[in-house]
């Protein structure tokens, strides 16, 4: 059932419930009907926010079918997917963190490599 794979997924992600829905854009009531199996048909926009929120793919979403998670690069290295799936099992408030941090470092490489440019020109 779907609303088994929506509790699977938000186990796996590693969030509560109401950071699920506000993520999606959904009102936690709606979501909860749909969780509890209250209401077996969603509308096809909360499925296409769930799988643009969280890379899920379509169709393990409806029929439960292949991966949980779009596989965004097949050649990607091993390291690489690891790394993702783990930020992926992060929940929403840490993945930010994440993001802050990589924003951090890659301020800081481009300032070095201006300054690095700046020390050759003189």
């Amino acid at each position: 059932m779907l609303s088994d794979r929506l509790l699977e997924l938000i186990s796996v992600l590693g969030i509560k419930k109401i950071e699920f829905s506000n993520a999606i854009g959904f009102s936690q009531a709606y979501v909860s009907m749909v969780l509890h199996g209250k209401r077996q048909t969603p509308s096809e926009r909360l499925l296409d926010s769930i799988c643009r929120e969280y890379q899920v793919r379509k169709e393990w979403l409806i029929s439960g079918e292949g991966e949980m998670f779009e596989t965004t690069d097949e050649m990607m290295p091993t390291a690489d997917l690891v790394l993702l799936k783990k930020y992926r099992r992060l929940p929403t408030s840490e993945q930010r963190i994440v993001v802050k941090i990589i924003d951090a470092f890659l301020v800081k490489s481009m300032v070095e490599k201006e300054n690095k440019k700046c020390e050759d020109c003189e």
